[in-house]
């Protein structure tokens, strides 16, 4: 079946790969694989909701490269953001019914890699940043002004536009924008060159509001690359 992962766990890793961009992603994970998707076996990796979103994302311990699973894992569950479920590291997990630790009994202690479920909603797509102090997150109260004066806002073209989890156009689609929409560019990548209406390109731009990238042709603007955003 086709399958995603839900955008505000996309946004979560692209925020990571740019606060720490040599971090080991040998214990990353999505999709859960057979054990997983056993037949009863009930887990966020499955693509069980929307159908087909992935609502849990794995990310590995790296202290080498800075990061540490403990302090993403308790600036996860001090944020009390609305789109999480759960989070589970070394051995305790924390919910989002008290936000408080408590044990973890399960086979795999995670102490390798970062566990966060998302909620089970439309907010878990919610690509609005997370705000944690490990990446440069600031307090509640300046959040909405700090994010107004990033990125900027541009209008796409086209029909069934596809919204990827990656700059290649072999990557997951996240989202279909089925005609012209207004969106918020927060950075801009180089990635697969794309071909379309007389025109090549190989610039793509991160739509948080959608956790993924579009390709910078279907942003309605006369250059390849958009003035004034930065570099993911």
């Amino acid at each position: 079946m086709d399958w995603r992962v839900a955008g505000s766990l996309e946004t979560l890793r692209h925020q990571l790969n740019t606060r720490f961009p040599e971090r080991s992603t040998v214990s990353d994970g999505s999709i859960g694989d057979a054990a997983h998707q056993a037949s009863g076996r009930a887990s966020d990796h499955n693509p069980w909701y929307g159908p087909g979103i992935v609502t849990a994302r794995d990310f590995t311990h790296d202290p080498t490269h800075g990061l540490e699973i403990q302090e993403v894992a308790d600036q996860l569950l001090a944020s009390q953001d609305p789109r999480i479920k759960y989070v589970i590291a070394n051995r305790r997990i924390g919910t989002n019914r008290n936000w408080q630790w408590g044990p973890y009994e399960g086979a795999n202690p995670h102490d390798k890699h970062v566990h966060l479920s998302v909620v089970a909603d439309p907010l878990c797509d919610d690509g609005q940043p997370w705000n944690l102090p490990v990446l440069g997150g600031t307090p509640e109260e300046d959040r909405r002004d700090e994010h107004s004066d990033t990125g900027g806002d541009f209008t796409t073209w086209g029909s069934d536009v596809n919204v990827r989890q990656e700059p290649r156009l072999g990557a997951p689609v996240v989202a279909v924008l089925a005609g012209p929409t207004q969106v918020r560019v927060s950075c801009q990548v180089e990635g697969d060159t794309v071909n379309t209406a007389g025109h090549t390109n190989n610039a793509w731009s991160f739509l948080p509001e959608f956790g993924g990238y579009i390709s910078n042709i279907f942003i309605d603007h006369p250059s390849p690359w958009l003035p004034g955003i930065g570099t993911c």
